[in-house]
């Protein structure tokens, strides 16, 4: 069975809060990891793409590779997309809704609660050049630790912002944290999504449920020589299941955490 890569960035830039720079990589290093996978013969399609093959029973490419960011900062259009077109890479953006031209609170524990958003301009063009808007929830919460009916809000309202604010169908998801559950995906499906991404830090296939698809995540101290080691030489597991216990038993740990966090909030 063909393994599908799945690249999961989050910034592009050159400077970040120290407790961020794990998840920010440089215009070189982007271009780099793309320049390897290039010359190796990938060409990337956006996650829709992949999800309309499957649904078709279409085969996926030979050596088909997605590029995925995740958040909608506003560094995805100054330091990620002039190297996307110049490398002629598709990729899909996921976009925390609520946050549209504000900025990324939830990041203030790492430092960098005021990183900027893209705004709905930006979308615009970002959208007209070829870039799947995908939705990432409405504020970035993780979503297996909510009741039904705030991850019910999360994921819907997302999508109906983005529709509403782009004009065109938003038709895949990724969850944020990459954490996901039984009930989030039925609560993705049910909302009208093709697709939803998790992370898992895993290689994708063509039998992989669509609304649990496995993500690599990148970051700043991989290079691309790892990159395509990592791909290639299958040194991470290839669509791994989607409820191990010991994920149930972190998303319990997680829940608790929250439930004190609700009771006892910071000051």
């Amino acid at each position: 069975m063909q393994s599908i890569p799945i690249l999961v960035y989050h910034s592009v830039g050159s400077s970040c809060a120290s407790a961020y720079r794990r998840w920010l990589v440089t215009q070189r290093e982007l271009d780099s990891h793309l320049h390897a996978l290039s010359d190796r013969g990938y060409r990337a399609i956006t996650v829709g793409d992949l999800a309309l093959l499957r649904r078709s029973a279409q085969p996926v490419p030979p050596l088909t590779c997605l590029i995925t960011f995740d958040d909608g900062l506003s560094d995805f259009a100054e330091g990620a997309m002039p190297v996307l077109m110049a490398r002629r890479f598709s990729a899909t953006l996921y976009v925390v809704s609520g946050l549209v031209g504000a900025t990324a609170r939830w990041l203030a524990d790492l430092g960098e609660g005021s990183r900027p958003m893209l705004d709905w301009a930006a979308l615009h063009n970002l959208q007209k050049a070829g870039v799947e808007i995908g939705a990432h929830s409405v504020s970035h919460p993780e979503l297996d630790t909510l009741s039904w009916a705030k991850a019910t809000r999360e994921l819907r309202d997302s999508k109906k912002a983005l529709e509403d604010g782009l004009g065109r169908a938003v038709t895949t998801f990724a969850y944020p944290h990459g954490y996901a559950s039984r009930a989030t995906r039925r609560i993705a499906e049910e909302a009208g999504y093709l697709a939803a991404c998790r992370v898992r830090h895993a290689l994708s296939d063509e039998t992989e449920n669509l609304f649990a698809l496995s993500r690599i995540v990148v970051t700043s101290d991989m290079t691309a020589e790892a990159l395509v080691d990592l791909i290639e030489k299958q040194q991470v597991p290839v669509a791994p299941p989607v409820d191990r216990l010991i994920a149930t038993g972190w998303r319990a740990a997680r829940r608790v955490r929250a439930l004190h966090r609700s009771v006892f909030p910071r000051r």
